[in-house]
This record gives structure tokens, C-alpha cells and sequence, in this order.
């Protein structure tokens, strides 16, 4: 049964997407907002924006050195394909691997985000924003299910509440 809906609806929002370049043309440059290189990027900007910068980039890394591994053993101990064309689901970009669960880029735009809105909360909003156009780009571009979504936020929480624990005790 959620299975069916996952697809259902995954395919409904994709198909919606098909139908207008401009969204197709917005979730394709967003989507690559939350790729893992871009990260660097956003780690070497963040102390040029904040007193606190060092300080929340040392966090991330501690908790994407703890979100990645998890991640790329959930997807490959699980092993769940992405969408198909068989469930009227078109792919409009190339997937970076044939697993889709969870979906990586919903973990980690959720932890930097919790990340940005614990150190930063001003420019909180701005960035729950950009979060939800993540995540709907993910499964509008044929990507992920929206159960790799949910995965993916999971992930996302659970490794910003183990890294919160780790550095209120031993930091």
C-alpha cells in the first residue's frame, strides 16, 4: 500500500514538472545546490559571514563525516531502485547511482540547514526554503521516492541530534 501511493505521487509531481519547462529548468539548478561538492564550497563561505564560522563548519564536518558513511551503507545494504519509466516516472537528469534510498541530498540540505538554523537562525527561513525546493526536486526530477525523501530527512536529523550530543559533552 505505501508503496503504491510512493509512486503514485512521485509520479503525479514529476509528471507536473514535465509539463513546464520552468519548473523543469528551476529544479535542475537547485538540485545542484545540495550536490556533496558544493559543500566545500559552502564550508569555505561560512566563516567569511559569521564570528561563529570556524565553529559551525568544525560541527559540519563532524556531522557529515558521521552522516555519510551511514548513508552509503543504508543505500548499499538496502539497495533500493530508483524510479522507472515503467511507473511513468521520468528521470530529467542522470541519477549519480542506481540506488535511491535514502536520498543523500535530502540528508544533507536538512543537516546543514539544522546546522544554519541552530548558529544562524536570522537566515533560517531562507534556508528551510531552499531545503523544500531540495526536497521537491529530488522526486519531481524522477530521482528518489518520496519515501527516500523522508529517508533522507531522518538521516538528516538523526545525525545533527548525534552530533548536538557529542559536541554538548565532549566540546
Amino acid at each position: 500500500m505505501i508503496k503504491k501511493i510512493d509512486i503514485i505521487i512521485t509520479s503525479r509531481l514529476n509528471q507536473i514538472v514535465n509539463q513546464y519547462k520552468i519548473l523543469t529548468i528551476f529544479f535542475k539548478f537547485i538540485t545542484h545546490t545540495s550536490s556533496g561538492k558544493v559543500y566545500i564550497l559552502y564550508a569555505a563561505l561560512i566563516p567569511l559571514i559569521t564570528i561563529k564560522g570556524y565553529d559551525i563548519v568544525e560541527y559540519g564536518i563532524f556531522a557529515f563525516a558521521f552522516q555519510v558513511p551511514v548513508y552509503l551503507l543504508s543505500k548499499n545494504i538496502i539497495k533500493k531502485r530508483r524510479p522507472t519509466i515503467e511507473h511513468g516516472i521520468k528521470q530529467i537528469i542522470r541519477p549519480p547511482d542506481e540506488y535511491s534510498f535514502p536520498s543523500g541530498h535530502a540528508a544533507s540540505s536538512t543537516l546543514f540547514f539544522l546546522i544554519i538554523n541552530q548558529n544562524i537562525p536570522t537566515i533560517g527561513i531562507y534556508f528551510s526554503i531552499w531545503m523544500i525546493c531540495i526536497f521537491l526536486s529530488r522526486i519531481t526530477l524522477g530521482l528518489h521516492y518520496i519515501s527516500d525523501v523522508v529517508g533522507g530527512i531522518l538521516l538528516g536529523i538523526l545525525s545533527f541530534y548525534i552530533t548536538d550530543i557529542f559536541f554538548t559533552y565532549y566540546f
